[in-house]
């Protein structure tokens, strides 16, 4: 890859190569480890040229330590997480990379970017994975420069082969084994009250397998620190969202802004079997979450 294949950034295109660069140089070493080979990067053009690493990241579902996983990191959620204070940053002058066309929970993301002031795109490549292009090209003023990196291609291709159930986990395809069953979720409520947290997720028995407050207020607004973004992600790899609730306490009501674009997108990608709150539901979220096939138990 060039400089030349970013031409169509301008002035950014130099910022826009070193972020491509970073997110590969990560995948590779995600895939070499045996991790899923995506990442991401944000570079920032300073007003004076010189350019600026603003966060790197790689996807979390198998992790480097042996650990749980963290599923609702992927290149694009897990870069913006080492962000402590995404509205620090002048998103107008920055260049955001990825090496996989963004799953629709990584899209939701950049939506909330591209309000803080996000333009520029790259992504390293799309033939293993089309991700909701609709959905960034229709953003005012957004420019996407797409790729075909074949390095990334065969990293991802090899990688699907190898491990296709952690493939197929990663984007939300493992059916679940049967229908949630009908459980009373005022304990969980209750305990998430009493614990000063927002949402958990919850077995088909009702038992909280992850729960986390609202962390947004002490990064800069970040969406991925977002109660359900947390949730999920304390959940751990192994357990298959579609076969759980996410319970949420909300007594003002619900809406997409309350629940944050990126737990909106980790729903529709994760498809849990239900969301269940207390508060009332928007009806642009209502709608969203049930296009998605996911199930909303709300007071009328």
């Amino acid at each position: 890859m060039v400089l030349a294949d970013l031409a169509a950034l301008g002035d950014y295109a130099e910022a826009g190569l070193r972020a491509v660069q970073l997110a590969l140089a990560q995948a590779e070493e995600s895939g070499l480890s045996g991790r899923i080979p995506i990442a991401g990067a944000a570079v920032l053009r300073a007003v004076d040229g010189s350019l600026h690493t603003v966060t790197v990241g790689c996807n979390g579902r198998i992790p480097a330590d042996g650990g749980a996983g963290y599923p609702t990191d992927h290149g694009e959620t897990g870069a913006l997480r080492h962000i402590h204070d995404v509205e620090a940053v002048d998103w107008s002058r920055v260049v955001f990379a990825t090496t996989l066309s963004p799953c629709i929970m990584c899209t939701r993301s950049l939506l909330h970017l591209h309000g803080l002031g996000l333009r520029r795109l790259v992504i390293a490549e799309s033939a293993t994975f089309s991700g909701r292009p609709e959905l960034l090209a229709g953003l005012e003023g957004m420019q996407i420069v797409e790729l075909t990196d074949a390095a990334a291609v065969a990293r991802m291709e090899r990688f699907a082969r190898r491990y296709p159930w952690d493939w197929a986990a990663d984007i939300g395809e493992v059916p679940a084994a049967g229908p949630l069953p009908v459980f009373d979720p005022s304990p969980v409520l209750e305990r998430l009250r009493e614990r000063g947290q927002d949402a958990a997720v919850v077995d088909g028995s009702g038992r909280v397998v992850a729960a986390a407050a609202d962390a947004r207020g002490a990064h800069g607004g970040n969406p991925v620190h977002s109660a359900v973004m947390l949730a999920v992600g304390r959940a751990g790899s192994a357990i298959n969202l579609r076969e759980h609730a996410v319970v949420v306490l909300s007594d003002g009501g619900l809406d997409v802004a309350s629940l944050g674009w990126s737990s909106v997108g980790a729903c529709e990608l994760f498809r849990p079997a239900a969301l269940i709150t207390n508060g009332t539901v928007a009806a642009e979220l209502r709608g969203l979450l049930e296009s998605a096939g996911i199930e909303v138990r709300a007071p009328a």
